[in-house]
């Protein structure tokens, strides 16, 4: 019984020790990308690719507008993923042409949002409104759940809906609409 326990604490002694590693600092600092560093091209299945000169190209770059009502234009975040930032770019007009395309394509895609122009009507029923819209594509009808939660206003009247898909749609100003346009907004806001 001895034997067991001495061979067992030569052991645990012998073992190395494992030096824990260091949480990672909750201090986000984040890297400003230089435009002339970067270059966005096509993969052969179509998705961005992001080669940053001297550091490195990745694969598929998912784009964000950091301020997308104050600054749509600048300040862009570039990431690996959904989750993982490569950087900020400040100023994507200094980009090349070619690349400010791509980006541009990028941005379009993730923030299509229609501009409502006119509303045929808004109608209720269980708690979903129905509406039918005409944007600049075209006359559309989606449904709301939960007007409070799903129309943000930005003043002084600019809305933005969003639909149970989470489809967004823009109303730039809603006092500038046809007066049927404006009655059926008021009635449900």
């Amino acid at each position: 019984m001895q034997n067991q326990n001495t061979e067992k604490q030569t052991t645990l002694a012998a073992a190395p020790t494992v030096k824990p590693v260091p949480p990672e600092s909750d201090d986000f600092t984040p890297r400003y990308l230089d435009a002339a560093d970067l270059t966005f091209t096509r993969s052969e299945v179509g998705t961005a690719r992001l080669e940053i000169r001297n550091d490195a190209c990745h694969l598929r770059v998912v784009v964000r507008r950091l301020m997308p009502l104050s600054n749509p234009e600048g300040y862009i975040s570039l990431a690996a993923d959904e989750d993982t930032e490569i950087g900020i770019l400040v100023n994507p007009s200094e980009l090349t042409r070619e690349s400010q395309k791509i980006l541009q394509e990028e941005l379009d895609k993730r923030y299509f949002t229609p501009t409502i122009q006119k509303v045929y009507r808004v109608k209720e029923q269980f708690g979903i409104h129905e509406w039918e819209v005409e944007t600049e594509r075209g006359r559309v009808t989606f449904s709301v759940r939960g007007l409070n939660q799903n129309i943000k206003q930005v003043p002084p009247a600019r809305l933005f809906v969003t639909d149970v898909r989470g489809n967004r749609y823009d109303i730039p100003d809603y006092r500038k609409l046809d007066a049927q346009s404006y009655q059926q907004i008021q009635r449900h806001l």
